[in-house]
């Protein structure tokens, strides 16, 4: 039998009429370890965004634009492809409720269901009496008997304070004042950064992100509890969390304490959208309400300490020089007539990379797209069908490192032949709305969301867009992609403050001919413009933009002097790090833009809202 079949047959065997299968595992890691990989294993999509809806009859797969491509590469016939938030498209509950019959019963795993998440469904199905169940067993591990990947049993490290910048006992002490203020007794932490970032400890449990499967419960006193496997504690671990007021149990015993803890009185405060619909059962006896609240650990983590944002400076001029060797390496194979692939070339990334001191692993796997392949938003190379890298083609490179000090997240669309005059104009339009972004000073209160349409106005005015967020938060040696914060048309309410860290990358996606990205990372800090009560941001990324692929004719002087300016900085910063070819390199790649051709007059739909260095001179 197929894997289907077997879920199927599962199914029977629970009374269940349909099954919903999450990307999620129980601490709703955007990827999560391999041995939660459920809904990879079910559908074979490989995508980090996506939900499976498995019936008797039908099998389907939601996911958004990011991965539309993808999905129709990956997906069996067995399934349908549902492309998520796009006009007349229904959701997962709605489908659910138009499709199923009257008396259907959902299956759903508690483990893999935040609280809020599992409070939509019900709302939108029980009008309709199809109910939704928690099942004891995940059905998908009855079908996922062999080849399943065990959890890592890797020893915890500490993250030192050099990098870290805030004792464990400070933050634990700065959360407690929380749960007094909130009235709660506990506060229980499931997602797998927040207990990294508040214990200053870092594992190996996650693809290409330095997290460990745990849940941790802070009480009002200050004091905690770390649930692991207990073997992974090593004696300076154990000296680091017994001096920081932190017990060490069994992972198993999680909800059991939590339980516990209730019965004697205790009321837990759990955020219901990263605490599973099992930790509020838990958290639930003896007729008990546990607090439903968001947390502040997640904006405390976001605002990164003078301490790591040194330390993530530190990381990115690293990834600079990586960036100029290998760019350097590139340039120099196409043009002796090599071809290298697409894999060929991520190796030889991740072999420049592998001998720069600190460097631990990639961030996330990297997208390393010739051509047409660049269309696809998360792309990537696999060896049976890998495309060859020539000077025909346009080539984009979306990378990140996990170094000692921080995590980094870059993208460069490189041209090494001749590009179209319309490449050429998609690219500039693209850069012309990551200058806008980078440009940007702005109230305090002013959230991502309020900024987003300048990164898009310039393709706009030509009828052009692309469908993904223009900018997500980086962690301090964390996860690449990291909230509460981001820049996106989507609405957030969380305002952008002093000492956040995102990215900046804007895009155009042709499919069936090229895709262009310009991802730099960027921190927020105080502006010294008016008064200095405003904000702006600051440029981590040292790597040059492709000056090739820029069309100076649709630009205006200020954003030519922005990109000047820019490539004056990387050579400051990086060239004296380098030596030989890659220096050489760098140092072609970051001489002043040829200005011939340069726009004249001022053309509403091609020049900046203002000069901001002109801005940012007036005190």
């Amino acid at each position: 039998m197929g894997v289907l079949e077997d879920l199927r047959s599962a199914m029977a065997e629970a009374k269940v009429d349909a099954v919903v299968i999450p990307t999620n595992d129980p601490h709703f890691c955007e990827m999560p370890p391999e041995h939660f990989a459920r809904r990879e294993f079910v559908t074979g999509f490989t995508g980090s965004a996506g939900t499976a809806v498995v019936t008797t009859e039908e099998a389907l797969l939601w996911t958004d634009a990011r991965y539309f491509l993808q999905a129709d590469k990956e997906l069996s016939d067995q399934w349908k492809l549902v492309k998520d938030r796009t006009p007349g498209v229904p959701g997962i509950h709605e489908w659910l409720r138009d499709n199923l019959r009257e008396g259907d019963k959902v299956g759903v795993d508690p483990t893999l269901f935040a609280i809020a998440a599992s409070e939509r469904i019900k709302s939108c199905i029980q009008p309709k009496n199809i109910e939704l169940v928690f099942l004891s067993d995940n059905l998908v591990d009855k079908t996922w008997t062999s080849g399943r990947p065990p959890l890592s049993a890797d020893p915890l490290r500490i993250h030192p304070m050099k990098y870290a910048g805030l004792k464990v006992e400070d933050k634990l002490s700065k959360i407690s004042e929380s749960i007094v203020a909130k009235q709660a007794t506990d506060l229980l932490v499931s997602k797998l950064d927040d207990i990294a970032w508040i214990l200053n400890l870092r594992g190996s449990d996650v693809p290409n992100t330095p997290l460990f499967v745990s849940y941790l419960i802070i009480r009002d006193d200050a004091t905690a509890t770390l649930f692991c496997d207990q073997t992974r504690i090593t004696a300076e671990v154990s000296e680091l969390l017994t001096s920081s007021n932190v017990s060490v149990s069994a992972y198993e015993d999680t909800f059991p304490h939590v339980s516990s803890r209730v019965s004697q009185g205790g009321r837990f405060w759990l955020d219901p959208g990263s605490t599973s619909v099992a930790a509020f059962e838990a958290s639930s006896v003896d007729g008990s309400a546990p607090l439903k609240a968001e947390t502040p650990i997640e904006l405390m983590k976001a605002k990164k300490t003078e301490v790591e944002m040194a330390a993530m400076k530190s990381a990115y001029l690293k990834d600079g020089v990586n960036w100029a060797k290998f760019l350097c390496w590139l340039e120099k194979t196409l043009a002796k007539g090599e071809k290298p692939t697409e894999v060929e070339v991520s190796q030889q990334l991740e072999t420049i990379r592998s001998e720069l001191e600190g460097y631990i692993g990639p961030s996330f796997e990297t997208i390393a797209a010739a051509g047409e392949n660049g269309a696809v938003i998360h792309y990537r190379p696999v060896p049976e069908s890998t495309s060859p890298v020539t000077l025909d083609n346009s080539f984009l490179c979306d990378a990140g490192c996990q170094f000692q000090e921080g995590t980094t997240d870059i993208t460069r669309t490189v041209h090494f032949g001749e590009p179209t005059s319309w490449q050429k104009e998609c690219f500039t339009r693209v850069l012309q709305g990551h200058i806008a972004i980078d440009s940007s000073i702005f109230p305090p209160g002013t959230t991502g969301h309020a900024i987003d349409a300048f990164a898009r106005r310039h393709l706009w005015n030509h009828g052009l867009d692309y469908k993904h967020g223009t900018g997500h938060g980086v962690g301090a040696s964390l996860c690449v992609h990291e909230g509460p914060m981001g820049i996106s048309s989507r609405t957030n309410p969380v305002a952008l403050d002093k000492g956040m860290v995102l990215s900046n990358e804007p895009g155009y996606y042709e499919a069936g001919a090229f895709g262009i990205r310009i991802e730099s990372v960027i921190a927020v800090r105080e502006s010294k413009v008016g008064d200095g009560s405003f904000l702006e941001f600051e440029q981590l990324t040292f790597v040059p933009i492709d000056k090739k692929l820029v069309d100076v004719s649709v630009m205006s002087p200020a954003e030519c002097d922005w990109l000047d300016d820019y490539h004056a900085l990387i050579d400051e910063k990086v060239s004296p790090l380098l030596n030989g070819e890659p220096l050489e390199w760098l140092r072609l790649a970051t001489a002043p833009i040829d200005r011939s051709g340069l726009a004249t007059r001022c053309d509403k739909k091609t020049w900046p809202l203002q000069d901001s260095r002109q801005r940012r001179s007036v005190h």
